[in-house]
């Protein structure tokens, strides 16, 4: 089981721009529970923007119901209370505060709660005139523990940027530490490259890897960046190489199979697609597209 303070990991993965895809290789999880951590993520998305868009009930009820059908739901539990504290314009009771944190403990959870949701860009308002405790100009020495900050509503439209900066550095503290054995680190590392638009960094990091580690992760990154960058012959090149080494690649032969639509070569499509159903003889979809293609 995935502990709580993972999935927040993979959350803010998600949350900054990394394909599942992908993640569900690197991380070795089922794209089927990915696809439930990035819907946590529009469901929080969802319970900010409710204070903009006038649904904070319907929000309110999507919490609920969240929170009664699972057990990670520690941080929806801290933005419903700051959803009805700002509903109701009043200020979050001390007994739930001490529930949340006696909750923390129990799942062994350390992540700082304002701290995921600052992050994330998810943080609730608080609501203007009301009797929620005001900011000072005098910031408090300590921030106490059970201090759950309700932020004052603005009128400006926040922009939501990735910070691929940090997410960066983050991955090059987590190398150095152990340099010869931060394969996934790497291939992350080389993925915000990508996603930031440093293509050049990205190209090199991944090309380091497949050299020092044979990985299959960084070959599939490195087929996708030519392509995005249009480099339709690299990305063949290295596919074939690719599969070379991995001889019983699906996957691969997809990508090269989305190549050969852009180009229009319809017989390297037919030809990939009885490859594929050489490996698995249940596929029956490839089938059905070679029939489709020959039809026409």
């Amino acid at each position: 089981m995935i502990k709580q303070n993972d999935i927040e990991e993979i959350i803010s993965l998600i949350h900054n721009g990394f394909d599942i895809d992908l993640l569900a290789f690197e991380l070795d999880i089922p794209i089927e529970q990915l696809k439930k951590y990035e819907e946590q993520l529009k469901l929080r998305k969802f319970a900010k923007e409710s204070v903009k868009n006038g649904n904070i009930q319907f929000a309110i009820e999507k919490l609920n119901n969240f929170i009664d059908s699972t057990d990670n739901n520690i941080v929806e539990r801290v933005m419903l209370l700051k959803l009805k504290a700002y509903a109701d314009g009043t200020s979050i009771a001390k007994e739930d505060l001490q529930q949340i944190e006696l909750a923390k403990k129990e799942i062994g959870f350390s992540r700082d709660i304002d701290e995921i949701l600052n992050e994330l860009q998810v943080q609730i308002p608080r609501k203007k005139g009301s009797n929620i405790r005001k900011k000072t100009n005098q910031e408090p020495s300590v921030k106490q523990k059970n201090d759950i900050v309700i932020e004052e509503e603005t009128d400006e439209e926040e922009i939501e940027m990735p910070d691929y900066g940090e997410v960066i550095n983050k991955y090059k503290r987590e190398i150095e530490k152990k340099p010869n054995q931060s394969l996934t680190e790497r291939n992350l590392l080389a993925f915000t490259y990508f996603k930031s638009g440093r293509i050049d960094e990205a190209r090199n990091e991944l090309s380091s890897i497949i050299e020092q580690f044979n990985s299959y992760m960084a070959y599939r990154q490195i087929i996708h960046l030519e392509k995005e960058e249009e480099n339709l012959d690299d990305a063949k090149l290295w596919a074939y190489e690719a599969i070379e080494k991995f001889p019983n690649s699906i996957a691969i032969r997809e990508q090269l199979i989305s190549i050969a639509r852009e180009e229009n070569d319809n017989k390297e499509i037919i030809k990939l697609l009885r490859e594929i159903n050489d490996i698995d003889s249940n596929n029956k979809k490839s089938l059905e597209i070679i029939n489709r293609i020959e039809e026409k």
